[in-house]
């Protein structure tokens, strides 16, 4: 086994990071193409400096693991600025917030109705309210809007 780890050369590392390379174009998971980026660097690194067998395999795991972490790192800021960008997709009720509407019906026991865009919402408000009147959106508890009286 020793005798086949001693003969490691840099066309082993350089074959083997294409191979997963293209391994990955067929798969496309993405865990493939950073180790297969640090088997080649391996391969470069030993055509340009010849090292023993365990410092190439000791290379091969950090550098997987410095180029998986790396991409992690971008992945993640990356998907922390789009979701933050596209956060009120998936919160519709935060939307609603600060519009003002008119009561449909009088309120009882602090519960009334609103017609907003093309639905009718249940609203609650701490004070009792006569339909018609203007109210204003400031804030949701499920699928109830909390609404106060405008002035």
């Amino acid at each position: 086994m020793t005798d086949l780890l001693e003969g490691l050369t840099h066309w082993h590392w350089l074959g083997l990071g294409f191979a997963l390379l293209a391994i990955e174009v067929l798969g496309s998971v993405g865990f493939l193409l950073w180790t297969g980026i640090a088997a080649i660097e391996v391969g470069i690194l030993l055509l340009l400096w010849p090292f023993g067998w365990q410092w190439q395999l000791l290379l091969f795991a950090l550098q997987s693991l410095v180029t998986t972490w790396a991409w992690w790192r971008w992945q993640h800021k990356r998907d922390r600025s789009s979701r933050d960008a596209a956060a009120p997709i998936n919160e519709r009720m935060q939307g609603y917030l600060g519009r003002e509407l008119v009561l449909l019906d009088d309120s009882v026991q602090g519960l009334s109705r609103v017609r907003l865009d093309d639905t009718v919402w249940t609203v609650r408000c701490q004070t009792p309210l006569k339909a018609g009147s203007r109210v204003r959106v400031v804030g949701t508890d499920s699928h109830i809007l909390l609404v106060e009286p405008l002035p």
